[in-house]
């Protein structure tokens, strides 16, 4: 394997915690011969972060040629989905998933697709399947049975227990607990500690034991 760049997208804590995991996985720089942060905003252009500096504008890598692997650095669930669609496009950028080396995945029961970020101490059963550019923070667990859309941000400490189906684009909250057998549509944004009983399908914030959905 050729060694590559890798681009992180976003300047911020977990922009950081991406390059810090990119050098677990690859302590060497075998795989990725040096780390570079992109932001969109031209006064960050210099700045030192963990393991690399912001070296590019956004706008500069999506006109670009030369090949790269980029991470979606920003724990926003809507801000992922506009920016992986975004750099999606490319033909030069390839999306890994970004697995930390203490977690163990049984490809032959997890499915994923690409571009997901899977941070320590996360477990993973049986019969999952997994979309694109997920973001699944410490100590989360996710049931055997499982469906998971694309663009999701699941806190550290969330449960997704079995034989639940989620959509796109959804934030659950630090130590949250998603019952079994039910289904969330997309959008959602589910509280700290809330522990969801019902399926959910009305777009909204849900707080709560059990959770209820806040009055905008």
């Amino acid at each position: 394997m050729t060694p590559t760049e890798l681009l992180i997208v976003g300047t911020g804590g977990l922009a950081k915690e991406a390059a810090q995991l990119a050098r677990r996985i690859d302590p060497r720089g075998q795989r990725w011969h040096r780390i570079a942060y992109v932001t969109h905003d031209s006064q960050e252009l210099g700045r030192e972060l963990i393991h690399g500096a912001v070296e590019h504008l956004d706008s500069e890598v999506l006109q670009r040629s030369a090949a790269a692997d980029l991470v979606i650095g920003t724990g926003h669930a809507p801000l992922r989905r506009l920016l992986a669609q975004r750099f999606a496009a490319h033909p030069g950028l390839s999306f890994p998933n970004l697995i930390h080396p203490l977690v163990e995945i049984d490809p032959s029961c997890v499915t994923l697709g690409r571009g997901n970020m899977i941070t320590q101490g996360v477990v993973m059963t049986c019969d999952i399947r997994i979309g694109d550019f997920n973001l699944f923070n410490w100590n989360c667990t996710v049931g055997h049975d499982v469906v998971i859309g694309s663009f999701n941000v699941i806190n550290p400490s969330s449960s997704v227990s079995g034989h639940v189906r989620m959509g796109d684009a959804c934030l659950l909250g630090t130590g949250c607990r998603i019952l079994e057998r039910l289904a969330l549509s997309s959008d959602l944004a589910i509280g700290a500690g809330a522990v969801v009983t019902k399926s959910i399908s009305e777009v909204g914030t849900y707080v709560g034991v059990p959770a209820r959905r806040v009055q905008q």
